[in-house]
């Protein structure tokens, strides 16, 4: 099943449990290896939790994921602990972006209207973040946003709308406050 951005669908459709369940599989394996076998695991289990995962790229456990099949993550990146990626809709990452502690990622959102809500209505929308971006510890990044390359997020922002490349950004909301080199 593919979902498209502002297309709203009812949150506990079989196909996408399914494949919720086996990311949860996966997550399980990794989140559980001990320390020595850190390497193992993401050379044979993480490259089943991505649509794409390129080479180099590390990530520190515990890892969250909703899906993995709608995420695709460039080489030479770098994620600390706890990130989570809620990843109804895609989420694309490009090459060289370091990502600090207990960020999440989230396409999914919910509609205004109570009573849709109620009965598991949801709608998701892209995130795409570009090359050599840095996202500071707890900084939460909402669907339909675009973080250009060379970006700089400021720890604990919250990001609602898109960063221009070469920008450094703070705040709830995050605001852009200066223009990088």
């Amino acid at each position: 099943m593919i979902l498209e951005p502002n297309e709203f669908y009812k949150g506990h459709d079989d196909d996408l449990l399914f494949l919720k369940e086996k990311c949860a599989e996966y997550l399980s394996k990794v989140n559980q290896a001990p320390l020595s076998k850190r390497e193992k695991v993401h050379k044979e289990v993480l490259p089943h939790v991505f649509k794409k995962l390129g080479m180099n790229t590390w990530f520190e456990f515990p890892l969250n994921v909703d899906y993995g099949v709608f995420t695709e993550i460039g080489r030479n990146c770098y994620f600390n602990h706890h990130l989570s990626i809620g990843d109804g809709g895609e989420v694309k990452i490009g090459n060289n972006v370091i990502v600090g502690p207990y960020v999440g990622i989230y396409t999914v959102d919910h509609p205004l209207d109570a009573s849709k809500r109620k009965e598991g209505w949801q709608f998701v929308q892209p995130i795409e973040i570009g090359d050599n971006v840095f996202i500071g510890a707890n900084v939460t990044i909402l669907g339909g946003v675009k973080i250009g390359k060379n970006a700089v997020i400021g720890a604990g922002s919250v990001v609602t709308k898109n960063i221009p490349a070469n920008s450094l950004a703070v705040g709830v909301p995050a605001k852009v406050i200066k223009k990088l080199k």
